[in-house]
């Protein structure tokens, strides 16, 4: 009898390692795909042309893909390339966080920094003063990106 739970106890440990998608591998890979989309917006979009409403509007991108539809900075009107793809990179990190998923914590240092760049970077009516955000903005992402496992 005692080889039998030893068996099942296991083959159950077993499948856990083997699983495909547990929950914080899906949290993880959401939160990745979503952090992709705000690089691509923050480092190649918002960097094209000299009209500063065109980088400011890409940087909303990202603020939208930060805080996910609910978030107070989130703007419907400009779009949501992050639609689909998680609940938003901040609420996804903290509920990754309160997971215990290694990196969370530091990733939300990275992303805590490239959101308050971004609202900085609304006051702005320069083009060159916003796209160096928007680099900088995109380098913290991809710290952010880094940290996860």
């Amino acid at each position: 009898m005692r080889a039998i739970v030893t068996m099942v106890v296991v083959m159950g440990l077993a499948m856990l390692v083997v699983a495909p998608d547990t929950p914080a591998q899906g949290t993880t890979a959401a939160i990745k795909t979503q952090l992709q989309t705000g690089v691509f917006h923050a480092s190649e979009l918002a960097q094209r042309g000299t009209v500063v409403a065109a980088s400011k509007t890409h940087l909303q991108h990202v603020m939208n893909c930060l805080e996910g539809p609910n978030g107070p900075n989130f703007v419907a009107a400009v779009g949501a390339p992050c639609q689909g793809q998680g609940n938003g990179i901040i609420p996804d990190l903290r509920a990754a966080g309160m997971a215990g998923v290694r990196g969370a914590d530091r990733a939300m240092i990275f992303v805590r920094a490239a959101h308050m760049l971004i609202l900085q970077a609304r006051q702005s009516e320069d083009v060159n003063l916003v796209q160096p955000y928007a680099i900088v903005v995109s380098n913290q992402l991809k710290l952010a990106m880094a940290a996860l496992p």
